[in-house]
């Protein structure tokens, strides 16, 4: 399987301005008018020796004939290029099914990486982050201009009809249903972000079902430009010549719907939808404000184990509530099946369990009293340092091995930013807090949010694999929501 049908996968089982009408530009070869660039010269310096972050300097920030807003990260003799386009899928939940993203996706891979083969040295990759899709090109920087040429030709006609027919038949001849794990986790997400089911998990039943209509839709609602961001780490001045008509004809044949605007000005507000407004006060196996378990029937896992994810939202709006979230998550990983995504001002906060089909309710108090004893016990400096370098030597190793691709770490700076103005200096700041934590923030912090029976309120959780055994057990100490 290559590495885009397994990023597939995973979306299955589971971002000056042009006013006006923005339909795209309808220029001819001759008459494209040229990208004006911004040098970002209000964004903070950096320390170039830093290893805590690569070496850049602010981008240069424009926004396209067709909306989209592209950052250029010019890396002076460089002789890779990386172009990455990115989707917000989250900021359509409500009409975007994981269905009818992944049948998108297919069609743009089929195409795109037909036009990729026939470039030197150049590969394509597809990804996920947290409410959004990634398309990433890399190749030599000498073949810039053709490599955006692929992706300019392949946003423009990789949305017709037959194609994405042809799509969603490949995607339903490889689906696999997901087991309990993939359908706990996409209903944990579903509950706490206030999402649709279908936009988190895609049964077989979902794929079978797109029609026509509904993939000409979700391909517009998907690949809209004016909700885009283009990413491009290159050696090249996007000034010169060939860069500016390149980059000009992108915005002129990837067309966005009809419609009136340009999109949001600012990346973190287009990649990103406005938090629930719903406030919970539930916590978990308590007698009062105890939280309902959401149920969905199926066959348990291996070992006859049904699956409970259990959870949170945590706000993450500064650098110092981002970094804590992130250590306390990875010191608590070391004893338990954690996972948090984060995503600028709220991030979200996973446990996996799986439950013993002799006494489920006992399984997850012992979970409860795991976390509670872990969050008592006070972490020595030590091995809250440990886990700090840890995450950042990861996270540079991944940019090595990834070809010192700069429009990853720029992605994941978005993630750890609060705005716009802090991209440039999120990794920095994010490894220097990392860094200064002292061990009584993190117990304290790890009270407040890591307790399910304390500090502040807000936990559900969701059981799948759940059979009439477990449904008989869970239902004794529980109160059960069946899924419609």
């Amino acid at each position: 399987m290559s590495a885009g049908a397994r990023a597939r996968a995973a979306l299955i089982a589971t971002v000056a301005l042009v006013g006006g009408l923005a339909g795209g530009c309808r220029c001819s070869k001759e008459t494209l008018a040229p990208v004006v660039f911004e040098d970002a010269s209000d964004r903070e310096p950096i320390d170039p020796n830093s290893v805590l972050a690569p070496p850049w300097e602010p981008p240069k920030v424009a926004q396209l004939d067709n909306g989209a807003v592209l950052h250029w990260l010019r890396e002076a003799d460089n002789p890779a290029f990386h172009v990455r386009v990115l989707l917000p899928t989250s900021v359509d939940a409500d009409k975007l099914s994981a269905a009818t993203t992944a049948a998108v996706l297919e069609a743009i891979e089929l195409r795109l990486r037909a036009r990729v083969r026939r470039i030197p040295d150049a590969t394509l990759d597809l990804r996920s982050r947290p409410g959004r899709v990634e398309i990433a090109v890399h190749g030599r920087d000498a073949d810039a201009d053709a490599l955006l040429a692929a992706l300019a030709a392949t946003l423009a006609d990789a949305g017709n009809a037959k194609l994405l027919a042809v799509a969603q038949g490949k995607v339903l001849a490889r689906h696999r249903e997901g087991g309990p794990s993939a359908l706990a986790a996409a209903g944990l997400a579903s509950e706490l972000l206030d999402h649709p089911l279908v936009h988190e998990y895609a049964s077989k039943q979902d794929l079978v079902a797109l029609g026509k209509k509904g993939l000409e839709k979700g391909w517009s609602l998907l690949t809209d430009p004016r909700d885009a961001v283009v990413l491009v780490h290159s050696g090249r001045d996007p000034e010169d010549e060939s860069m500016t008509e390149a980059v000009a004809r992108l915005g002129a044949r990837w067309k966005a719907p009809i419609g009136f605007g340009s999109g949001k000005a600012a990346v973190t507000a287009r990649l990103r939808t406005e938090p629930p407004k719903r406030r919970r006060d539930t916590f978990l196996l308590t007698e009062q404000q105890g939280a309902s378990l959401r149920v969905y029937a199926g066959k348990p896992e291996r070992g006859n184990r049904a699956v409970v994810m259990l959870g949170r939202l945590i706000p993450t709006a500064t650098i110092e509530e981002r970094t804590l979230a992130r250590i306390s998550q990875r010191l608590l990983q070391e004893e338990l099946d954690v996972r948090l995504l984060v995503a600028g001002p709220v991030s979200l906060l996973a446990i996996k369990v799986r439950v013993s089909p002799t006494d489920p309710v006992r399984s997850l108090e012992r979970i409860i009293e795991r976390m509670q004893l872990f969050i008592a016990t006070p972490q020595p400096r030590d091995r809250i340092d440990q886990a700090a370098n840890v995450w950042l030597g990861a996270r540079m190793v991944e940019a090595s091995l990834s070809g010192e691709d700069w429009t990853s770490l720029w992605s994941e700076s978005i993630d750890l930013a609060g705005q716009d103005r802090e991209i440039f200096v999120a990794l920095a700041r994010d490894a220097e807090a990392m860094l200064a934590l002292e061990p009584e923030q993190v117990q304290e912090y790890m009270a407040t949010w890591f307790n399910p029976q304390a500090g502040e309120p807000g936990w559900v959780w969701v059981a799948a694999g759940v059979d009439d055994n477990f449904r008989t057990k869970l239902g004794v100490a529980l109160d059960l929501v069946e899924d419609d």
